[in-house]
Order: C-alpha cells, then structure tokens, then sequence
C-alpha cells in the first residue's frame, strides 16, 4: 500500500505508516504540477502524517496525507488562499537551520549527539534551495529525529496548519 497521488482525478490510495511511501509524497503531482517541497513525520504510534507543497502562479497549495496502521490514507488540501496561515509558515523553512556535514574520523570532533525526544521520524525535502556562500541550486533533504530544529517545525507548522485542512482539491 502507498502513499499515492496517481493523477489529477485519483485523490489516495490505501497507505502504509512506513518511510518508503516518502518517494511517492515527493512525486504526486497536482494537474500536472510537480511539488516543490514535502515534510512528514513517522510516528512510532505506526501513524503517518505528510505534506506535499505545490505553488500554482502566486498560490501555495498543500496535500496532506494522514493514514494509521496502514490503513486507507485520508487526503485534504489547504492553500494560501484559504489560510492566511499557510504562507507565513512556509516562509519560515528559509530560517531553519541547515545541518553541517560531520565526517567521521576526519576533521571536527562533533559533539555527543542529542538524545532524541521522541521515537518519531522527520523528512524534509526541498526541491529549490541554496548553499548558503553560493548562489547554486541544489536538492536537499533531510531526515532527523523529534527534538531536532526541523521536528520542532513540522510540529509546530501542522498545529498553526490544523484548521486550514479540507477536502475539495483546489
């Protein structure tokens, strides 16, 4: 079973709370729209909550899919139109710290990693991001754990998110 947006017209499949369904969360299109970006949180409770972001002309749209156990995925959609929450949350992923690169055995000595808060598990996925000396373009995704800066935003982004969710695709 798969997190899965096949088309325009199909809304979900049935889903699976496993981290393989990411590659389809960062893949379903929207009329032909491919995302932009996605986060998502696997909870050690076996529930699945994730987020795929699209911009259409001057429009943030976002897919959320949320499933439990495997069950049939519920799918609903927000979009800065309907949310005046939406945009402001969005624009803070810019101010999310970036990870450092640590080679093991090799230059720094890192610090003793962080114990994680909570057993759950964070992805992010940025299609158009940036070095931050350099104006390249690059991919970047990241997966960390609940206490992590980016836990504490998809946290934070679903609570100010929460009443904005409905189920018309826009």
């Amino acid at each position: 079973m798969v997190l899965a947006l096949l088309g325009a017209g199909v809304l979900a499949a049935p889903a699976a709370a496993s981290e393989d369904d990411w590659p389809v969360l960062k893949g379903a299109r929207l009329e032909g729209l491919r995302p932009w970006g996605a986060f998502a949180v696997y909870r050690a409770d076996r529930s699945v909550t994730g987020v795929s972001l699209y911009l259409r002309g001057a429009e943030a749209i976002a897919r959320r899919v949320e499933t439990r156990d495997g069950a049939d995925a519920a799918v609903t959609w927000a979009t800065s139109k309907s949310c005046t929450s939406l945009t402001p949350v969005l624009a803070e992923l810019e101010a999310l710290p970036a990870p450092r690169i640590e080679v093991p055995g090799v230059g720094r000595n890192p610090p003793t990693p962080a114990l994680s808060a909570n057993s759950d598990s964070y992805l992010l996925w940025a299609e158009d991001a940036r070095f931050a000396a350099a104006p390249y373009p690059v991919q970047i995704e990241v997966r960390g754990e609940g206490g992590s800066p980016m836990a504490a935003w998809v946290e934070t982004s679903l609570r100010r998110v929460a009443a904005c969710w409905g189920p018309t695709q826009p």
